[in-house]
């Protein structure tokens, strides 16, 4: 059954205006239901024969985002984007999606805003330094502050950014304080150069007895404890893998790859029914550098680096059909694979495929072309972002007989 909530409008002061928790007012029995036909009505679109009927219900449904991108705008106000409405910010309004370390740290932050003696970005004319906080955080008690400003003009700018960041550091006091610096117009959430303020750069989250480090460009799973469901669908997904070779073609900072290569820790609670067997070989590949960078020392912290090998390239530009994996992981961005990356798996045929896929509907649009080679034996939905259209979905594919 799925769990019990208080209703989240009683929650948020600005739904209407934010727009984050747009199925907030639906009671959540009823959005996994709905999650569930909207996913076999876009298979019914395309003429599939294809039905799941399984959805895993949120572990949490609310305070379960571990990281949030909090905007600042020219005037100094910091919050979400109004709905629809990108030059708008709805000041002091956090989420009540966040965790809740998240939301103190938020406060400490808007309320150092004023008394940083920073200026503020100006979308529009492009000036101004103070531009987004991302806050991320752990089940472990861990939190990072990544604070992006636009490039410092001269040395006493950017000593100036320093001490104001040092005083905001001493006030949160979050195991990192980032300072990331964004050299070009572009209006997004993450810098292309980063000094660390104070802590080591970086968190850690533990899912499943694995260990993995996060830094401020990689991705990582935004609900740590759906990713906790998602990690155990995978593996019981790929079950026996012994002799052979894995391919994680969208690994991100290795998550899915290292679950896989390393032994099952029978004292982690999600892994009590996994039957997977860990593979000879894990090949890993990623176009974030940041991510393969993570990815390799997260090899390290679960010991399977002497079994597991990434790769910082694009998958639709690496010849990876050498390595003539067994089984393939996919799981892409929300656009869907690349369509020279759809046609290398189909004249790789890897015999087993595990797709997981935030967007449904491009996974039923390349289902078309996919379904002349494999046939889905599993199917699993898991509701990772409560509250909102969006879910998960794990497929197993297995390659037809010939």
């Amino acid at each position: 059954m799925p769990p019990k909530t208080a209703m989240p409008t009683d929650l948020c002061p600005n739904k209407s205006e934010c727009g984050s928790c747009a199925w907030s007012h639906i009671p959540y029995d009823k959005q996994l239901q709905q999650k569930l036909s909207d996913i076999n009505g876009s298979f019914a679109l395309k003429k599939l024969d294809l039905r799941v009927s399984e959805i895993l219900p949120a572990p949490k449904t609310s305070h379960y985002r571990n990281r949030m991108d909090f905007v600042i705008n020219y005037q100094g106000a910091m919050g979400l984007r109004a709905k629809g409405k990108w030059w708008k910010t709805i000041d002091n309004h956090t989420c009540f999606l966040a965790d809740t370390n998240i939301e103190k740290l938020f406060h400490i932050t808007r309320n150092w805003l004023p008394q940083s003696g920073l200026t503020y970005y100006d979308r529009k004319t492009n000036t101004g330094l103070l531009r987004y906080a991302v806050i991320r955080s752990t089940t472990t008690g861990q939190s990072m502050l990544t604070i992006i400003t636009s490039a410092p003009q001269n040395p006493t700018e950017a000593a100036t950014i320093k001490t104001a960041l040092t005083k905001l550091a001493a006030t949160t006091q979050p195991t990192s304080l980032v300072w990331s610096i964004n050299h070009h117009l572009s209006d997004i959430s993450t810098g292309d150069e980063l000094h660390t303020i104070t802590g080591p750069g970086y968190i850690e989250e533990t899912i499943g007895g694995k260990t993995f480090r996060i830094t401020p460009n990689a991705f990582f799973q935004t609900n740590t404890y759906g990713a906790a469901l998602l990690q155990k669908t995978v593996m019981e997904f790929a079950g026996d893998l012994a002799q052979k070779t894995l391919l994680d073609l969208y690994c991100g900072s290795g998550f899915f790859a290292i679950s896989l290569a390393a032994p099952t820790n029978p004292q982690a609670p999600n892994q009590k029914t996994a039957t997977h067997t860990r593979p000879k070989t894990t090949i890993g590949i990623e176009l974030v550098p940041e991510a393969i960078k993570d990815a390799r020392i997260n090899a390290q912290l679960n010991n399977v680096a002497q079994t597991i090998t990434f790769h910082d390239a694009k998958a639709e530009d690496y010849d990876w059909t050498t390595f003539k994996a067994d089984t393939v992981i996919l799981d892409p961005p929300r656009s869907g694979m690349h369509d020279k990356t759809l046609q290398d798996i189909l004249a790789a045929k890897p015999a087993t495929i595990i797709y997981i896929s935030c967007n449904y509907k491009n996974f039923a649009r390349e289902m078309l072309q996919l379904q002349s080679i494999y046939e889905i034996k599993k199917m699993r939905a898991i509701d990772m972002f409560p509250h909102t259209p969006h879910v998960e979905l794990v497929s197993l594919l297995i390659r037809r007989a010939t």
